[in-house]
């Protein structure tokens, strides 16, 4: 669904399936996405899971491939090159964390087309806003070693698998060892660290969707939901409900309604 275009701008609102997959493409415009429904994202070496509280940030001609992680809709804006902000870091790919003006301002551009006056002040602030954002460190990262990315495709797949990493190395042939050291050096993070985020994103996907805190839990495999709500603090620094208390004060204060008078069009692939 297209939005508002202009001479170096395009935004677009795309409906996307759970586990819908853009095979490697590439643009000619910088793409700046939000996709509250998750998404495992890989860029070159990078492989990141990317969850509600993410925007992506894809330079031009770079090749990326996406795959959804939840339905929804995916918000994209297309910037020419010749409005990309003057620091180094705009010239890889970035995560960054979500401001609710910011994703308030790309979702009143995917829907509906803007006069030049207030696109041109819509652009400045976004920009603005994107300038001073840091970014963001906490998107999960996947692998690349292979035999890693075998557990962790498995793990975001079904979170609920309780097998320890000694486990998965009998079964990948190697030592415990290589293993360890596979996900510390691609990730940063010991099997056990990236197994409880990858089990917390999923948990915050049902959370906002409505689940309640003991079956969020049990759907990803916390026996307890004590047990699970000390990791979930652990991530996001707030307890299960005060976080989606949180999310949904923000979403309604600043989110504007999306209309639904955009005019279809073949959007190109996110």
């Amino acid at each position: 669904m297209l939005g508002t275009t202009s001479e170096n701008l395009e935004a677009h609102r795309e409906r996307v399936a759970s586990d819908q997959y853009f095979e490697p493409h590439l643009h000619d415009t910088d793409q700046l996405a939000w996709i509250p429904g998750g998404a495992r994202v890989v860029i070159g070496r990078s492989r990141w899971h990317l969850h509600a509280d993410h925007l992506v940030w894809i330079p031009a001609l770079t090749e990326h491939e996406m795959r959804m992680v939840g339905p929804g809709d995916m918000f994209s804006i297309y910037l020419d090159q010749s409005l990309r902000l003057p620091q180094d870091r705009w010239d890889r790919p970035l995560v960054l964390p979500v401001d609710t003006v910011g994703v308030a301002i790309m979702q009143d551009l995917c829907a509906h087309a803007t006069e030049d006056r207030r696109l041109q002040a819509s652009v400045a602030l976004l920009l603005e806003i994107l300038s001073a954002t840091d970014e963001s460190y906490d998107a999960l990262t996947v692998p690349s070693d292979s035999r890693a990315r075998t557990v962790a495709d498995a793990i975001l797949h079904e979170p609920h698998i309780d097998r320890d990493l000694g486990a998965w190395a009998r079964d990948l042939g190697i030592s415990t060892k290589t293993l360890h050291r596979a996900f510390l050096a691609d990730t940063g993070l010991s099997f056990s660290e990236w197994r409880t985020r990858a089990r917390v994103y999923a948990a915050e996907r049902l959370l906002v969707d409505g689940l309640p805190v003991t079956d969020a839990a049990e759907m990803v495999g916390y026996r307890t939901a004590t047990g699970f709500i000390k990791a979930f603090r652990q991530v996001f620094g707030s307890t299960p409900a005060a976080y989606i208390r949180a999310k949904r004060r923000a979403r309604s204060a600043g989110a504007p309604r999306i209309s639904g008078n955009s005019r279809p069009r073949n959007v190109p692939a996110p």
